[in-house]
């Protein structure tokens, strides 16, 4: 399953999410005791609130994995997928998680007189996996794929979309392992405004963590959102 929102605006213009479903996975067969885990259901009811984003933001989409386990083969692999399909959609399942979920945030009403000071869109998605080492490797992989893909050309609804990485940095949030990834958006058609793609991972035990918007201005993700985020999460593990 995959999910992103991608929004691109000038003066009055944004573009909104953009959805798509992937194949089903088998449920995860137990063997030895794993880490605490919780399903796809579970972990979308820890997500923030739309109003976390800002005032006014609603939730546009969400997607989860369901309230079973899934296996963990791996059916997808960051370097596997082209840039275009690895920036520009946030997958719930497929990477050898045993759980995900995401949600799409978008502002109805953003004030562009205000802009460049303004979020048009975002999203959140959390990725559970069975153990920290294949947290670890997907982690790794979206770092290194990130890196790879420093500028790349898509077509959104008969638009011509650059993606260019203005910053690629890593950091720590909570003394987790993270990085933070700000990339320009360049739309052919609509040359009168700058418009930013922020994205931050969050590597936490046996969760990837996922927050990023679109904005006018080329911030990092709230360091104090993300570390929310990931509280709110660890709280399902607490009754394990």
């Amino acid at each position: 399953m995959k999910l992103k929102a991608i929004a691109v605006m000038a003066a009055a213009a944004a573009l909104s999410l953009a959805m798509a479903g992937s194949a089903l996975a088998s449920p995860l067969s137990a063997k030895s005791k794993p880490a605490p885990q919780v399903t796809g259901t579970r972990l979308q009811s820890a997500l923030l609130p739309s109003s976390a984003f800002g005032a006014g933001f609603t939730v546009t989409g969400h997607l989860n994995t369901g309230k079973k386990l899934w296996s963990t083969k791996a059916r997808l692999k960051p370097s596997s997928l082209s840039c275009r399909n690895f920036a520009m959609f946030i997958y719930v399942g497929g990477f050898g998680n045993t759980a995900g979920a995401v949600d799409g945030v978008n502002n109805p009403n953003p004030d562009f007189a205000n802009y460049p000071n303004i979020v048009v869109a975002g999203d959140q998605a959390v990725l559970q996996f069975k153990t920290t080492q294949a947290a670890a490797s997907f982690y790794n992989q979206a770092y290194a794929k990130y890196k790879q893909c420093s500028a790349f050309t898509e077509t959104l609804d008969n638009l011509q979309l650059e993606l260019t990485t203005s910053s690629l940095s890593t950091t720590t949030i909570n003394k987790n392992k993270a990085f933070q990834l700000i990339q320009y958006a360049d739309v052919a058609a609509l040359p009168v405004a700058s418009e930013y793609l922020s994205t931050a991972f969050v590597l936490s035990g046996t969760n990837v963590y996922t927050i990023d918007d679109v904005s006018g201005t080329n911030d990092p993700i709230s360091a104090s959102l993300l570390r929310t985020f990931i509280n709110r999460v660890q709280a399902l593990y607490k009754h394990h």
